[in-house]
């Protein structure tokens, strides 16, 4: 009787079914993914936060490309440098027309990349490391209702 049953529970479960367990470690293995850019992203804002230098900037050319705004800005550096830069509309408070005086924030080892206004406030400058952590919690959740849901499976075989 007891073979009976074990080879019947042995059949209720689908013929290629997961191991169990498995998807568990799936989103345990993306959740560390997404953690290890959320730090990247964490790390990279902090460092432009604290490493940042305001400078004067003028606006020369609005364009957009593939449904986004952008803005050049040309702004000199405390070393003297002249630096062309591309900003899309989201590192913007509002967007400047063309010939428009800005304030910009850039870093002095790497001008060019990485250009945002001055104005914006530390939740906008913030915002991708923010947006990381929050998928890193979902699929921290995901992972423990998926680990949650294989003990329960478990156990009803």
């Amino acid at each position: 009787m007891d073979e009976r049953r074990r080879r019947a529970r042995t059949v209720r479960r689908p013929h290629g079914a997961w191991v169990p367990g498995l998807g568990t470690l799936v989103i345990a293995l993306i959740t560390g993914l997404a953690a290890a850019f959320a730090v990247a992203a964490t790390f990279d804002a902090v460092q432009r936060d604290r490493e940042s230098v305001e400078a004067d900037g003028t606006v020369v050319k609005r364009w957009r490309e593939r449904k986004i705004s952008y803005a050049d800005v040309v702004f000199t550096t405390a070393t003297g440098t002249r630096v062309r830069a591309s900003l899309s509309k989201g590192d913007w408070t509002s967007m400047p027309k063309v010939g428009a005086r800005v304030r910009v924030r850039y870093l002095p080892t790497d001008p060019a990349d990485g250009v945002a206004d001055a104005r914006q406030g530390r939740i906008s400058r913030y915002r991708m490391p923010i947006v990381h952590w929050a998928v890193v919690v979902a699929f921290a959740i995901a992972a423990g209702w998926s680990q949650r849901q294989s003990i329960k499976d478990r156990r009803r075989d």
